[in-house]
C-alpha cells in the first residue's frame, strides 16, 4: 500500500472518530431552551417557561447537529394547541431557541355538532356547541360538505384552505388586524366557486373565483367598502371579479 494512501485512510478514520465524539458529546447535546414570543401570550401560554419548552419538545439531550426541528415543532404544538412555532434555531453550543406566537381566534367553523374555533390556518383552538357572531369575536366560516367533527389540536383539511389564510392576510397587508376583520365580517360561505361574506354593516361581499388572487380581491373589497357612505350600509352587494380585459374590478350595486 502506498504511503499516501495510508495517510489518507488514517485521516479519514481520524475524521470519523472525531465526528462521532463530537456528535455524542454532552457539550453539544440540547441542554436548555429559550422561548421568544412575537405577540403577547395569554392564558396557559403566558405561564410557559423555558423548562416547559425543553421538556415538551421531546428533544432534550439530542445532539444539536442531529436535531429534528420538525419533531420538536410537532411535539410543542401538540402539547400547546394555541402555540405556533415560527422557527427553531440553535445557539451554540447547546441552547434551543424557539420563536413562537400565540394563535389567534379567527374563524368559527361550523361542524355537525357545533363549532370549531380556529386560527387562519384552520387549526382548532377550541370547540363549542353553539356560536353567534358579533363584531368582536371570530368570523363564522361555513364549509360545504364538512361532515366530520374535529377536536382541539386538529387542523381541518380543506382543498382551498389557502384561500382562508389569504383573507386574513388581506387585512394585515392593509395595515389592519384581526380586530378589523371581526368588526367587518360576520360570516363566510364558500359555495359554487364563489366566496360570500356577510358583513356586520349589511353589505354583502362576493369574491368570484376566490382561489385566484384571493388577497388582492379581498383588499379591493375592503377598499370599496371603505368608500361607501353610511347611507349605503344595510343593503347592497360588492362583487369583485376579473373582467373580460383581465382586469380586477369591484362592482357595487344597491
Amino acid at each position: 500500500m502506498r504511503k499516501n494512501t495510508k495517510i489518507a485512510i488514517a485521516v479519514i478514520v481520524l475524521a470519523v472518530l472525531t465526528l462521532i465524539i463530537v456528535l455524542s458529546s454532552t457539550v453539544f447535546a440540547v441542554a436548555s431552551a429559550r422561548l421568544i414570543w412575537y405577540n403577547q401570550p395569554t392564558g396557559t401560554l403566558a405561564t410557559i417557561n423555558n423548562e416547559n419548552i425543553l421538556d415538551s419538545s421531546g428533544v432534550a439531550g439530542n445532539s444539536v447537529f442531529l436535531l429534528d426541528r420538525d419533531e420538536a415543532i410537532q411535539n410543542l404544538e401538540e402539547r400547546y394547541p394555541r402555540l405556533r412555532v415560527i422557527d427553531i434555531e440553535i445557539c451554540w453550543p447547546n441552547i434551543m431557541t424557539v420563536h413562537a406566537i400565540e394563535r389567534q381566534e379567527v374563524y368559527a367553523v361550523a361542524m355537525p355538532s357545533g363549532y370549531a374555533i380556529t386560527d387562519e390556518y384552520l387549526r382548532v383552538l377550541d370547540t363549542v356547541s353553539s356560536f353567534s357572531s358579533t363584531n368582536i369575536n371570530p368570523v363564522i366560516l361555513n364549509l360545504p360538505s364538512l361532515e366530520t367533527d374535529y377536536k382541539k389540536g386538529d387542523t381541518i383539511p380543506h382543498d382551498y384552505f389557502r384561500t382562508f389564510i389569504e383573507l386574513y392576510n388581506a387585512f394585515i397587508a392593509l395595515g389592519r388586524d384581526l380586530t378589523d376583520m371581526r368588526a367587518m365580517c360576520a360570516s363566510i360561505d364558500y359555495t359554487n366557486a364563489k366566496l360570500t361574506i356577510a358583513t356586520h354593516f349589511g353589505v354583502t361581499i362576493i369574491l368570484d373565483n376566490p382561489t385566484q388572487n384571493t388577497q388582492a380581491k379581498m383588499r379591493m373589497a375592503i377598499a370599496t367598502l371603505d368608500k361607501l357612505g353610511t347611507e349605503d350600509y344595510g343593503h347592497g352587494t360588492i362583487v369583485v371579479l376579473v373582467n373580460d380585459e383581465n382586469e380586477l374590478i369591484a362592482d357595487y350595486t344597491r
